[in-house]
């Protein structure tokens, strides 16, 4: 299980925004109740970065923005609001140039798909397309980003955990190669073919089943994101492109194309590698 190392800065006064620094990545996330948004600093916050506001009434209402001036939209949406927000949180870089807009837009997007998937929340107006104009390796590097923020959400008290837990599918159980060996069967995953080097960050992939086309694209921790929702399992991705229907994703995701080969083509490969290992 990996963790994500966290700053928390809890100001004496009570209408100042609790500021958590995300160290790895360098974001700034500013928590605060909507009666006190100006309290945020106009010199520290009239920059550009993305916001979420949340409700408190129980319907799990959300919206996801960005903006150029977090401080400057935020003031808009206290004057004028789209949803009666009670609590927010906004989140910048903490470096000299910061984010610039197309990485602003991309990030709203992916945070919007990722709640926008989850049953238990309502996403308000969320941008779910994202700017994809960024170059592959801008995108790469955002992703990373992402899980951040959903850990900042995590700490603002929202529940993002998914319904449907990630376990293993009935074609995701350990697989094993034809070579004999004394070592068990081990589950092998996207991030052990990232991590071997068989599967490189950025790699597309591609899906076409029952009249459904679709394209997702492989993470540097080996998540496949689809539609801009990260998915740990292939089959899970697949089943969600499906809509509902079962899909080995181990065979149905292709690697490059739709005419390359199947992810279980590397997977194989990686168990080779492992047994070859094992024997010496």
């Amino acid at each position: 299980m990996s963790t994500t190392p966290v700053n928390v800065q809890i100001p004496s006064d009570t209408e100042a925004p609790i500021i958590a620094d995300f160290v790895e990545h360098a974001l700034r996330v500013a928590y605060f109740d909507r009666q006190h948004w100006a309290s945020l600093p106009s010199s520290d916050w009239d920059q550009p970065g993305v916001y979420v506001l949340m409700t408190n009434d129980g319907s799990n209402r959300v919206y996801v923005g960005q903006a150029r001036k977090l401080r400057g939209r935020l003031q808009q949406h206290n004057n004028k609001e789209k949803l009666p927000w009670r609590r927010a949180l906004a989140v910048k870089r903490d470096t000299t140039a910061g984010f610039n807009t197309a990485e602003i837009g991309y990030l709203e997007g992916r945070i919007a798909a990722e709640l926008n998937a989850l049953h238990q929340i309502t996403v308000v107006e969320g941008q779910t397309s994202g700017d994809e104009t960024l170059p592959k390796h801008m995108m790469i590097s955002l992703d990373a980003f992402v899980k951040s923020i959903l850990g900042a959400l995590r700490l603002a008290g929202l529940d993002i955990s998914r319904s449907n837990p990630q376990t293993l599918l009935e074609d995701e159980e350990p697989a094993s190669t034809s070579k004999p060996s004394t070592k068990p069967s081990k589950t092998v995953t996207v991030a052990d073919l990232v991590s071997s080097g068989l599967l490189q960050a950025g790699h597309a992939l591609f899906l076409s089943q029952a009249g459904k086309e679709a394209e997702g694209s492989v993470t540097a921790d080996g998540e496949i994101i689809v539609r801009g929702v990260s998915y740990k399992s292939p089959s899970r991705a697949a089943k969600t492109v499906l809509e509902g229907q079962a899909s080995n994703g181990w065979m149905t995701w292709k690697v490059g194309s739709h005419a390359g080969p199947p992810l279980d083509t590397l997977r194989q490969q990686w168990l080779e590698q492992q047994a070859e290992e094992a024997d010496k």
